[in-house]
């Protein structure tokens, strides 16, 4: 399963980073590295880590590398983990042409058996990792493993309840049900997991981590991603009015889910 994941996005990788990795894209991340993440989320890392500076952080199935270039920028020390190596050479252009020391290595999120136990001070997670995962407990106790005592993990994601909705198809505007929520995959050819919020809190728990906050929140214009849009410059020019709940029902949903863990006591 894992082949067939990398495969696709080895792909589409090239077309995907110009979608989502542009010059104006990076130029935005340098002149404020925290854009990358939903101001949430940023409130999170903050608490988590008030200066990264000199911290060793690992971006397991990197993306984009949104998140990678940030912590870089912040003054961390990072790893930028992935399936797909040509997520990783696209990435590491971005990098060696603006001069960046960042470590790129090809590894399995569920495995990370290139990445070192114990050295890490945070591992983060960015929106839409865990689709791809079929086995969270192998993921959360690898992420787990690499930490130092006392390491963080920050992660967010689409939030689950989204999952099972769907727009109807005669009125895009009205939620039809596509599944039910326990339905968790895998769907489609390229297999996709569903997990649900229980699921991320038991993988989590059962691998050992503490359990420091957990956020639930609407996505905002102004920030590196958004929901009902392609970008915030389409947002803005919309006025965002999608993100109104008494006119599209979608809204009235929390789209994103946030947790902060400790590698620690159980609760």
């Amino acid at each position: 399963m894992s082949d067939i994941i990398a495969n696709d996005w080895n792909a589409g990788s090239d077309r995907y980073f110009a979608e989502n990795a542009s010059e104006a894209i990076i130029d935005r991340i340098v002149s404020d590295p925290m854009w990358a993440f939903p101001e949430e989320m940023r409130v999170m890392l903050r608490a988590a880590f008030p200066d990264f500076r000199g911290r060793r952080v690992l971006v397991p199935s990197s993306g984009d590398n949104a998140a990678v270039f940030a912590f870089h920028l912040l003054g961390a020390d990072v790893t930028s983990a992935d399936i797909a190596e040509r997520q990783l050479y696209n990435a590491k252009n971005i990098a060696d042409a603006r001069g960046w020391a960042i470590d790129f290595v090809h590894d399995d999120s569920m495995k990370l058996g290139h990445i070192e136990s114990g050295t890490y001070d945070l591992v983060y997670t960015s929106n839409g990792v865990h689709v791809w995962i079929d086995d969270l407990p192998s993921m959360y106790r690898n992420f787990y493993r690499v930490l130092k005592p006392g390491g963080q993990y920050v992660m967010f994601e689409v939030h689950p309840f989204n999952r099972p909705l769907t727009q109807d198809k005669d009125d895009l505007f009205r939620i039809a049900c596509a599944k039910p929520y326990e339905a968790t995959g895998p769907h489609f050819d390229i297999p996709n997991h569903h997990w649900r919020v229980q699921d991320l809190f038991s993988a989590m728990t059962g691998a050992g981590f503490s359990v420091r906050s957990l956020i639930e929140f609407h996505s905002q214009t102004g920030c590196h991603s958004c929901w009902w849009y392609q970008d915030a410059r389409a947002a803005e020019a919309d006025g965002c009015r999608l993100s109104d709940w008494k006119r599209n029902p979608f809204a009235a949903l929390p789209q994103w889910i946030g947790f902060w863990a400790e590698k620690g006591g159980r609760l």
